[in-house]
């Protein structure tokens, strides 16, 4: 997942403390279990909501998506509770409310990330087509990667300026069991003459 997605979600545990009185762990362990079962009571998750929904990692995250499995696991009286359940919770509401703005903002960020893609895809295939502005020592690896395969050096046209990609080898040291490895070293000139990209 995108990590421009998942800083769109927020941390699992301050999703769950939206329910009063919550077990937090027990409730954390059911609301892993309907994202991967794909339901929770009535409410459904589309299999490509899954990652969207959910994020496991050391800090697990909760989408509005999920938000809206959790939500259904309490009204289904799923969870473990120190307390009775109340009938509203407008704080988790709230948050499952903001579920089509979500999808929106995923979307957006989906079909950015297709037409970089589709962008790149097209550099490669005529590096002429580039142009200078769109130069980035990354954009060169990849270009010069493709073209002349991995892990090789050397120089060609890109944008309609010589683009370089070079290994720079650290001085020889005294102790041969402490050699460095090199560095890749990826530059250009740009149309004013300046050198561009990686620094010397």
């Amino acid at each position: 997942m995108l990590w421009s997605i998942r800083e769109r979600m927020k941390p699992a545990l301050s999703v769950i403390d939206m329910i009063p009185n919550i077990h937090r762990t027990p409730a954390l362990a059911a609301l892993r279990k309907a994202v991967l079962d794909g339901r929770a009571g009535r409410e459904r998750l589309d299999p490509d909501d899954r990652d969207l929904a959910f994020y496991d990692a050391p800090v697990a995250l909760v989408s509005p998506i999920g938000a809206r499995l959790l939500l259904g696991l309490y009204r289904d009286g799923r969870l473990k509770l120190k307390k009775p359940a109340t009938a509203k919770l407008p704080t988790l509401e709230a948050y499952v409310a903001t579920e089509a703005a979500f999808r929106a903002e995923v979307a957006r960020i989906l079909a950015a990330e297709a037409a970089k893609e589709a962008r790149l895809a097209a550099i490669i295939a005529d590096p002429a087509s580039a142009r200078p502005e769109e130069l980035t020592p990354a954009l060169v690896a990849k270009v010069i990667t493709a073209r002349l395969g991995r892990g090789a050096y050397g120089s060609m046209e890109i944008a309609g300026l010589a683009c370089h990609k070079s290994l720079i080898l650290p001085p020889e040291s005294e102790n041969a069991q402490l050699r460095a490895e090199g560095k890749d070293v990826i530059w250009w000139i740009d149309g004013d003459g300046n050198r561009q990209g990686d620094p010397v």
